[in-house]
């Protein structure tokens, strides 16, 4: 199966990357006393315009190629990913601010399911993760990195019941670059914001790292796709069913950001390393 598209991605670098992005702002409706909160696209300027939409037209077309392929991929790795629901307590109209994103399992041991997510899906004090299997449980923000938009939940493996253990398991992940993948290879993102799995949709690697719009001090995964508000959080995968990165954001115009797996991983391990530090200095 041959995956480069190296005339599309050239066509891509003579148009030019979009430097606008996105990130989750405050709610934008209210619904049953529900504001949820949602990704707001910036639109530049006028003259910048004619270009982003001829963008957005090229990646919608080239990417409409490849879905029907990730599709039948995609179901390979439907025990990986979860639905996060983030929410606050109600203030004092009765409004509930909730935040919808989507999520990996990292890991899983005797104790504990670690779900990997955007930092910025974990604004209010609550979540609720949603399972493959639509099992519902109650997650513990257990770290937060906003510098790096990581968020990692944990929920307690006693309450999962024997069904949802055989529907789940941990995402293999690997560094993109030191697997492999390449330029112009398709890659695919599982959007959980309505249900786990609800949507898949195909992109475009485009490069290992550049610097984040939306974080200046932060280097990103960049790809090209449609992907939805609702994605954030989201794993990024290649065709082989390999986790490289988590959804961060994107321009609306068809280029997106992932945080690379490396960068997870390493957040992962430094959460670890303190949280042993601080059972050191309790015992």
């Amino acid at each position: 199966m041959k995956k480069k598209i190296g005339a599309f991605l050239l066509a891509l670098c003579m148009i030019g990357t979009p430097v606008t992005a996105f990130a989750a702002p405050d709610g934008d409706g209210v619904s049953q006393n529900i504001v949820r909160e949602f990704a707001a696209p910036h639109y530049g300027t006028k003259e910048a315009q004619g270009e982003k939409d001829a963008l957005l037209q090229q990646v919608t077309a080239m990417t409409a190629v490849w879905q029907e392929t990730v599709d039948a991929l995609a179901p390979a790795t439907y025990g990986h990913n979860v639905k996060v629901n983030n929410y606050s307590d109600a203030d004092s109209l009765g409004i509930v601010y909730e935040s919808v994103g989507s999520g990996v399992i990292l890991a899983m041991d005797e104790n504990m399911v670690y779900i990997a997510t955007a930092a910025h899906c974990l604004k209010r004090e609550h979540t609720v993760v949603e399972f493959a299997d639509g099992a519902r449980h109650e997650a513990f923000i257990a770290y937060r990195n906003e510098a790096k938009d990581v968020g990692f939940l944990l929920v307690s493996r006693a309450v999962l019941s024997g069904e949802t253990l055989n529907a789940i398991s941990p995402a293999a992940g690997a560094d993109a670059e030191a697997l492999g993948t390449a330029q112009g290879d398709v890659l695919f993102v599982l959007n959980a914001s309505q249900k786990p799995n609800e949507e898949v949709f195909a992109g475009i690697l485009d490069q290992y790292s550049v610097v984040y719009p939306n974080n200046p001090a932060q280097n990103v995964l960049q790809f090209y796709s449609t992907v939805s508000y609702g994605s954030s959080g989201a794993a990024l995968y290649t065709m082989e069913g390999i986790w490289i990165g988590n959804i961060s954001g994107g321009d609306t115009y068809g280029t997106c950001w992932a945080v690379p797996y490396q960068d997870i991983l390493s957040e992962f391990t430094i959460w670890l390393t303190e949280l042993a530090m601080q059972q050191d200095a309790a015992a």
